[in-house]
C-alpha cells in the first residue's frame, strides 16, 4: 500500500512538468568582450580581468530549444516559441545587473539570437581585488502556455578579476614578458653575439624576477615598476642585438666577398703562371729535340770515320 501511494505521489508531481513544458540549457555559449585574459601570479590562476572604472561586456548566444510534451501517449516533444523578457547578471560581490526589455524579444522554435550586456566595473572600495569573483548570467523568458517568468537558462564562471590600475598594468606586462623571458637565453655566447645585449638581458631578467616577487605578494606598485624596467631593458637589448647582428652580417659579407675576390685573383694568377710554364716547357722540349739531333749527327760522323778508316788503303 505504501509503495502504491509513493508511486502515485511521483506520478502526480510529474504532471505539472508535462503540461508546463521542459527546458534545457539554452545558452549555447558566452564570452567576455574587450577583457584582458591571462595568468595572474597573485591569484595563481588564469583570469578574465577588467580595470576598475572600465566597462565589462558579455556576449551571450541563446538557442531556443524550449519544448513541451503532449499528454497523450506517445509523448512527442513539441518546440514552442518563447519571449525573452530580461537578461540578468549576478556577481558574487552581491550585486545584480538587470537588463529588461520593454518589449519582450520573441524567439521562434530552434532560433538563435545573440545578446550583449555590460556595465561599469565597480571601484575597489566596493569590490576589493583580494580574490576573483563568480558570476551567473540568467535568461528570463515566458512562454505562451505559462506566463510565469523562468530563469533556468544560465551561463556561469568563477574567474573574473577586478583590478586597480597598478595591478592591471602589472598583469599585462607580466603576460607580455613571461614568454619572452622563458624563450630568450640569458647568457648565450653563441646565440646573442653582443656583450651589450647580454648585459641588458641579464638586467631584464633580474628586474622581471623582482617584479614577479612583488606581484605574488600583492605589492602591485612595486611590481609594475620592476616589470616596466624589465620591459625597457628587453627593448634596449633587442635593439643592441639587432645593431650588432647587422654589423656582424655586413662584416661577414664583406669578408666573404673579399675572400672570393682573392680566390678569383689567385685562380687568374695561377692560369697565367700555367701558360708561362707551358711556354717554357715547349721551349725546353724544342731544345731537347735540337740536342738529340745534334748528338745523332755526331754519331753518324763517327760511324763514317770508322767506315772510312776500314776502307782506307794501307801503305807498304
Amino acid at each position: 500500500m505504501k509503495k502504491k501511494s509513493l508511486l502515485l505521489v511521483i506520478m502526480l508531481s510529474t504532471i505539472p512538468l508535462i503540461f508546463n513544458g521542459m527546458a534545457t540549457a539554452s545558452i549555447q555559449r558566452g564570452a567576455w568582450i574587450n577583457a584582458t585574459m591571462g595568468e595572474d601570479p597573485y591569484y595563481g590562476r588564469n583570469v578574465v580581468a577588467y580595470k576598475t572604472g572600465t566597462t565589462w561586456n558579455i556576449s551571450i548566444s541563446v538557442y531556443n530549444d524550449y519544448s513541451t510534451t503532449n499528454p497523450n501517449p506517445p509523448p512527442p516533444r513539441i518546440n514552442r516559441p518563447v519571449n525573452i523578457t530580461a537578461i540578468k547578471v549576478y556577481f558574487d560581490w552581491g550585486e545584480w545587473y538587470n537588463f529588461t526589455f520593454k518589449t519582450p524579444v520573441r524567439m521562434a522554435p530552434l532560433e538563435v539570437k545573440v545578446f550583449n550586456v555590460g556595465n561599469i566595473t565597480p571601484p575597489l572600495s566596493k569590490v576589493p581585488e583580494t580574490w576573483v569573483y563568480s558570476y551567473t548570467v540568467y535568461i528570463e523568458y515566458v512562454t505562451e502556455i505559462d506566463p510565469s517568468p523562468k530563469m533556468d537558462w544560465t551561463w556561469s564562471g568563477s574567474n573574473l578579476a577586478v583590478m586597480s590600475e597598478a595591478h592591471f598594468d602589472s598583469f599585462r606586462l607580466y603576460n607580455k614578458l613571461k614568454n619572452i623571458m622563458s624563450g630568450i637565453p640569458i647568457l648565450p655566447s653563441l646565440t646573442v653575439n653582443s656583450t651589450e645585449a647580454q648585459v641588458l638581458l641579464v638586467k631584464a631578467f633580474i628586474e622581471y624576477n623582482l617584479g614577479r616577487q612583488y606581484y605574488v605578494n600583492g605589492a602591485f606598485e612595486e611590481a609594475r615598476t620592476h616589470l616596466q624596467n624589465a620591459d625597457a631593458y628587453i627593448t634596449q637589448a633587442l635593439a643592441a642585438w639587432n645593431t650588432r647582428g647587422t654589423e656582424l652580417e655586413n662584416a661577414t659579407l664583406q669578408y666573404y666577398n673579399s675572400l672570393a675576390e682573392y680566390y678569383n685573383s689567385l685562380a687568374n694568377a695561377t692560369g697565367k703562371s700555367a701558360e708561362a710554364e707551358l711556354v717554357q716547357a715547349s721551349a725546353a722540349l724544342n731544345n731537347s729535340y735540337g740536342w738529340i739531333f745534334f748528338g745523332i749527327g755526331w754519331t753518324l760522323i763517327g760511324v763514317g770515320i770508322i767506315v772510312y778508316g776500314l776502307k782506307k788503303p794501307k801503305t807498304a
